[in-house]
């Protein structure tokens, strides 16, 4: 009998299990089943751009499809959002193309997968919370000047010059397209002109196919119809004639790697680089996509899908990638609910490059210019730039400078520069010091006066309330001491620092200072409203010990000024 009863739940066991394991299987494919439109989209649109990107940070095509496949698998698998799709982008471009025009290729999947172990560093470090603190007209005024890096790029593509030689930096690159003024095939500029008028005239009437995969079948097309059909007046480039493309996902870039290169301190510079404005670029991206949703993304989880992806990427012979916003976007207003239409996304890119690179490789290369130049456009907010100039001139001008720097030098330059710049700007902001000085008279409020209004006048009256806010610390309270000195012949001066939340070794030294000066010119110094955060900092320090006056320091200002005038 006991035989038949294990057997019983053994059985019952089982069933469980594997109804369990049918219920899982069939959430799974209900999932599918979802998001197989959208990853189909993402997948038409992955391919031109992948191959265009690819071009513009001055790796081949082939490299631009292997990095959109792994990348984007990884990155869905291992990542913390259901809709970020990464792939190559406009924004690491920008600063690839710099080390490419220098020294080739080559080095990118080496860039890739460095960039992949400092991004999984960074998400074991937590550092990702600080990369964050850039501000945002940095950040833009970087996307601006990538932007035009990306568009001058494709100078030659557009005016169809054939084989030039390589330019460092966009405006050589504008120098040897005018040498070349009179081989400019101007039936292929405005062949690129309606290329770029045709995508935004069309996302703008159809929103679920994107201009640009419509625009490079009809450059095939087209470029099929006059290889058939040939006329004298144009002679259009293609993608086949200009890079060697393969139908593979996998390059072995590795045979002839030297460790040497690891001593080139330029990888590393680029790396880093990469690596901030990947672990940015995804987490601007995640926050857009659940604005859209009103989703929550795991935002620690997907900076470790982001190492993933960058390290199987440079595995595979691919280049960085990072989180796409415009292919993102379009996942969403797909359809997508679940990171498996990033998944479809993979497999069809691989289906379908496969079934139609013979195709592509009739793409014209003045097509991929429209495509470049409208990605670069689309990169621009210029909303931002508007809402800068009428609120904060300093901080659009910050924008403008970045963008020039970045274009005329360099993008890491310009990242670095508009940064170091803005915390300048930041720690002068702060080094005025927070206040507000109350002027009472028997009893009664008469003014109020803030930091900014403070001029050259001595501050004088029965009693004074002098609030410090924010921190104390070496870089703001030397403004503080600044102010106290003019605070004299007051009958009672009232320190309040309630709203001071963070205090320094040299924070403290400058409030005993402070509270010198105003013994020294004051008759009676009372301290109240000491917060919490702060309290156990300074509570060591003779100045609170001897409670300053009366052996008390009161809790509320209130109650300071209703004692003293009874």
């Amino acid at each position: 009998m006991l035989i038949y009863e294990h057997l019983y739940v053994l059985i019952r066991f089982g069933g469980f299990y594997f109804l369990k394991i049918n219920i899982c299987m069939k959430n799974k494919l209900s999932l599918f089943k979802q998001n197989w439109k959208a990853g189909l989209t993402v997948s038409l649109v992955s391919i031109p751009l992948s191959l265009a990107l690819a071009i513009a940070s001055g790796a081949t095509p082939t490299q631009g499809m292997i990095t959109a496949l792994w990348a984007g698998l990884f990155a869905a698998i291992f990542g913390g959002s259901n809709f970020n799709i990464v792939g190559p982008t406009g924004a690491l471009s920008g600063i690839l193309i710099g080390y490419t025009l220098v020294h080739g290729y080559v080095g990118l999947p080496l860039i890739a997968m460095i960039a992949g172990i400092m991004i999984i560093i960074a998400y074991l470090l937590r550092l990702d919370r600080y990369i964050i603190f850039i501000p945002g007209s940095v950040v833009h005024g970087f996307t601006l000047g990538v932007a035009f890096i990306i568009g001058l790029g494709q100078i030659n593509n557009l005016f169809g010059l054939h084989n030039m030689p390589k330019a460092e930096g966009p405006i050589n690159g504008i120098v040897l397209a005018l040498e070349k003024f009179s081989e400019i095939q101007w039936p292929v500029f405005a062949l690129f002109v309606i290329g770029v008028a045709f995508i935004f005239y069309w996302n703008k009437k159809v929103k679920k196919i994107p201009g640009a995969v419509v625009l490079a079948f009809i450059g095939i097309a087209l470029s099929m119809y006059l290889a058939e059909h040939p006329v004298s007046f144009l002679n259009l480039e293609t993608l086949g004639q200009k890079y060697d493309i393969k139908a593979q996902f996998f390059l072995n870039t590795w045979k002839n790697f030297s460790w040497d290169i690891l001593y080139n301190r330029e990888i590393w510079v680029i790396s880093f680089a990469t690596m901030i404005i990947a672990i940015l670029e995804t987490l601007m991206s995640g926050q857009i996509a659940d604005n859209m949703t009103k989703t929550k993304f795991n935002r620690k989880k997907e900076v470790l899908g982001l190492g993933i992806a960058n390290i199987a990427s440079g595995l595979t012979g691919g280049i960085p990638a990072t989180a796409a916003l415009a292919r993102t976007a379009l996942n969403v207003k797909s359809g997508a609910t679940h990171k498996s239409s990033a998944l479809m996304s993979g497999v069809f890119l691989f289906v379908i490059s496969f079934a139609l690179l013979g195709y592509f490789k009739a793409l014209p290369m003045v097509i991929i210019a429209s495509i470049l130049v409208y990605v670069a456009i689309a990169m621009v907010e210029m909303e931002h730039f508007i809402h800068l100039l009428d609120n904060e001139k300093t901080a659009f001008w910050l924008s403008i400078t970045v963008a020039i720097v970045t274009i005329a030098e360099d993008p890491i330059i310009g990242l670095l520069f508009g940064s170091v710049v803005a915390l300048i700007i930041f720690v002068q902001n702060i080094s005025q010091g927070k206040t507000e000085i109350l002027i009472f008279k028997n009893g009664k409020m008469m003014s109020s006066i803030m930091r900014n209004d403070v001029n050259g006048q001595e501050i004088d009256s029965d009693m004074i309330v002098y609030k410090i806010s924010g921190t104390l610390t070496y870089i703001n309270m030397p403004a503080h001491l600044k102010i106290a000195r003019k605070i004299k012949g007051n009958k009672y001066v009232i320190l309040s620092l309630r709203h001071a939340f963070y205090v320094d070794t040299d924070g403290i030294n400058y409030l005993k200072e402070i509270i010198e000066i105003l013994k020294n010119q004051n008759e009676k110094i009372i301290l109240t409203g000491i917060n919490p955060e702060i309290k156990h900092r300074i509570e060591k320090e003779e100045f609170y010990k001897t409670k300053l006056v009366e052996h008390k320091i009161y809790d509320r200002t209130s109650e300071a000024i209703n004692e003293l005038y009874k």
